[in-house]
């Protein structure tokens, strides 16, 4: 199983443009406010079903944290529905008395654990003490509250995510009861109880040793990065390096909460049948009274960039084949050109590499492609991922793909090539019309990473713009052995 490789070009198949080329006006229907504490919605209203889609999310992901504290965004996912002060509790005020010791206690254990030579004995008497009060706090917790009043209420698809970009929280329900996801998303996101905290934590450390050090794929997408950036925010995986998910702390947490979770770190996207006059009502009563405060200046570099790097690594699984070239990110024109050439190469059974590689010469199981590893909001990277078919190794599939990639610095892609591009994008736009969640998480991603959700309107003017010239300028100046980073997995004979 591959990660998940996520492109600009992806995102914009997940949304229609502006629509005069299909007919649909969607710069058009999209509505935009900002409360007075700085949170921006956005409101798309169709009017097919009596159901709307809901997204909230905030500008802080993995190249938000500091090495020492990696994995911090990606427990607030895990944390987000255990509830509030109202939520998940029968009695908050005898909750809490057993929630502060448990605070005080893990601290202690934790700091203590972490010491050169830390006490065994009052490690020992620190972790009974934390089993009992969560035991007695267990009394008071209502589990899964959350989900059980969304899905009593007619939610699907509640969930979160986190990315390097971004942490996003979403659900679809019927159109009635948007004030009631209004509310319980405004106490998930704004007031969180962390309850279980230290639990979660154990989850979460077990979470990266089987999708990380366990998984080939994992380990081989961490390489990628290590080896691509060699300090920064892209340096390291989101869910984090397990002796730094070990080290967080509640006290690490609610910190980490107070300074990136503020309204305007924030976007909402409402699409479905929605009425402007209702959605802005409900939104300013739930979610206007909370504090604007500062904005959080955010990461200004992915890292050192690590260039003309070729490292491998054996491992109990079939070879695979990572390569990846630097390249900037929107909003650089170039961007587009990159999502081009992702296309050309890797998009559909007749791109270049899917031809060459999966089905004339059979000599790869499946190709991938990302314009947009490990994120999206600094420079980053593009990934080519092989996953060779026996008897073929990752050495030979790499002069396989670098030979397409010098044909597109030495030859001019034909107009032919171009349209097909254009057309898929087309195509795949309208198909994803009638996907409200799918238009909200887009709206949401490029609001919040790009401040500027208008990028959509222009961006299939955008591809139609690059020639042929522009692809082989960009090929010669990034698609080069002195810009590259290769990582080969072998198969372990142990």
């Amino acid at each position: 199983m591959r990660p998940v490789l996520c492109t600009i070009s992806i995102w914009i198949l997940l949304i229609v443009g502006p629509g005069l080329a299909w007919g649909y006006d969607l710069a058009g229907k999209i509505r935009q406010f900002t409360l007075q504490n700085g949170m921006r919605w956005l409101v798309v209203r169709r009017t097919q079903a009596p159901v709307f889609s809901g997204v909230i999310m905030v500008r802080v992901g993995g190249a938000d944290e500091k090495l020492g504290k990696t994995g911090l965004a990606h427990m607030f996912e895990h944390m987000a529905f255990k509830g509030s002060k109202r939520l998940g509790t029968s009695d908050y005020s005898q909750e809490l008395i057993l929630l502060e010791e448990i605070e005080q206690v893990g601290e202690a254990l934790t700091k203590e654990r972490r010491k050169a030579r830390p006490n065994k004995p009052l490690i020992k008497r620190l972790t009974l003490r934390l089993a009992e009060l969560t035991k007695a706090a267990d009394r008071y917790q209502v589990k899964s509250e959350i989900w059980e009043v969304m899905a009593r209420n007619g939610a699907k698809g509640l969930n979160a995510v986190t990315s390097k970009d971004f942490t996003a929280y979403y659900a679809s329900m019927p159109t009635n009861r948007m004030e009631l996801w209004a509310r319980v998303f405004a106490e998930m996101i704004f007031d969180p109880v962390f309850r279980e905290f230290y639990t979660e934590r154990k989850v979460v450390a077990e979470e990266r040793r089987t999708s990380k050090e366990n998984d080939p794929d994992g380990v081989l997408a961490d390489k990628i990065s290590s080896s691509a950036f060699k300090n920064g925010p892209y340096h390291w995986s989101t869910i984090g390096y397990e002796q730094d998910i070990l080290g967080l702390t509640i006290s690490d947490a609610r910190n980490f909460h107070h300074r990136h979770y503020v309204p305007a770190n924030m976007v909402g996207v409402l699409v479905g049948d929605v009425s402007l006059t209702r959605a802005k009502r409900i939104i300013r009563r739930v979610f206007g009274g909370y504090p604007k405060g500062p904005v959080p200046p955010g990461p200004s570099s992915s890292g050192q960039p690590r260039r003309g790097v070729r490292e491998r690594f054996s491992f109990k699984a079939e070879p695979a084949l990572a390569l990846a070239y630097h390249k900037p990110t929107l909003p650089d024109p170039t961007e587009y050109v990159f999502d081009v050439i992702t296309y050309l190469l890797c998009q559909g059974r007749t791109s270049r590499l899917q031809k060459r590689l999966v089905y004339e010469k059979r000599m790869a199981k499946d190709i991938y492609c990302s314009d947009g590893y490990p994120g999206s909001r600094l420079e980053n990277l593009l990934l080519i991922w092989v996953e060779p078919l026996r008897p073929y190794t990752p050495g030979l599939v790499f002069k396989e793909v670098t030979a397409e990639i010098d044909r597109l610095r030495r030859e001019a892609v034909s107009e032919k090539e171009l349209a097909k591009v254009r057309r898929h994008v087309t195509a795949s736009m309208i198909m994803a019309l009638d996907d409200n969640m799918s238009l909200a998480r887009a709206l949401a991603r490029f609001e919040t990473i790009f401040g500027n959700w208008e990028l959509l309107a222009t961006y299939p003017e955008e591809i139609a713009k690059v020639d042929a010239q522009e692809v082989m300028a960009v090929a010669n100046r990034y698609l080069k052995p002195a810009n590259q980073v290769v990582v080969e997995r072998m198969r372990s004979s142990r």
